[in-house]
């Protein structure tokens, strides 16, 4: 099936559901927070444990295994709203979804997916590995890193990190076994957790672990911080992986049937 076939047959699906059936376009959203967070919080053990042991190395050990989330999403059908900001831009360029529609669907997406976060980070919270966490926690630092960035390089920073994050969704479009998603998605995500770049859903995933089991909490753990931050990224994330992959490859396979993917 082709890029086009593929992108408008997910579309076509998560319009309908969304349409047809909220509770189940709701329960999908709330498993794909969920599963992020799943991702999230194993790195972040293992990355953990790595830097006690290997200073420096902790970072790049998360960033490697953070993709695991993604690929769990991809691979049992969540609804992930940094992922439905290329299909629903690459469905309104084709005319397939209105632009209003496509936003609400985006909106309904993201505050399913913080549930999500908000229920399996919560539960964390109150596990071995999380309860307590010190402010050396591989987590609180990469919290704390995210919370003091300026507002522009936290949106630029998030342009470039939903670009990548949907250059690993078109791949695992065109991957079509479930071990070449894997290698195809895993490693590009990886990218862009290493660079340091802003996902919101990641960052929905990093702060909730961090507020449920931090002690004590990072002074930048602030409610103003940590809604100016989700706002930017998720803008700055609408803008990479919506216009910039969905927008570009819509334009792409619109051209003569010879180039189109």
């Amino acid at each position: 099936m082709s890029l086009n076939d593929s992108a408008a047959a997910a579309v076509n699906k998560k319009v309908t559901l969304l349409d047809k059936s909220f509770s189940r376009f709701a329960g999908r959203s709330t498993l794909a927070g969920v599963y992020l967070t799943v991702g999230t919080a194993f790195a972040g053990v293992v990355g953990n444990s790595v830097e006690q042991f290997a200073p420096g190395l902790g970072t790049p050990v998360f960033a490697m295994l953070f993709g695991l989330g993604l690929f769990a999403i991809v691979v049992l059908g969540a609804d992930l709203a940094t992922g439905n900001m290329m299909y629903m831009v690459y469905g309104a360029v084709n005319k397939q979804v209105s632009w209003g529609k496509g936003l609400w669907l985006l909106i309904v997406t993201t505050f399913f997916n913080l549930v999500g976060v908000i229920l399996f980070a919560a539960a964390m919270g109150m596990s071995a590995k999380f309860s307590g966490m010190d402010p050396s926690h591989l987590i609180v630092t990469l919290s704390e890193g995210k919370l003091t960035k300026s507002p522009q390089g936290m949106f630029v920073e998030a342009i470039l990190a939903n670009f990548v994050v949907n250059m690993a969704i078109v791949g695992g479009i065109f991957a079509k076994e479930v071990v070449s998603k894997f290698f195809m998605i895993v490693p590009i995500i990886a990218c862009f957790v290493g660079l340091g770049l802003e996902h919101v859903i990641a960052n929905f995933c990093l702060f909730l672990l961090t507020a449920f089991g931090s002690d004590p909490l990072p002074a930048a753990l602030t409610v103003g911080n940590v809604a100016l931050n989700w706002t930017l990224v998720w803008l700055g994330n609408l803008v990479g992986g919506g216009f910039l992959i969905g927008g570009v490859y819509a334009w792409l396979n619109n051209g003569p049937e010879e180039y189109r993917d």
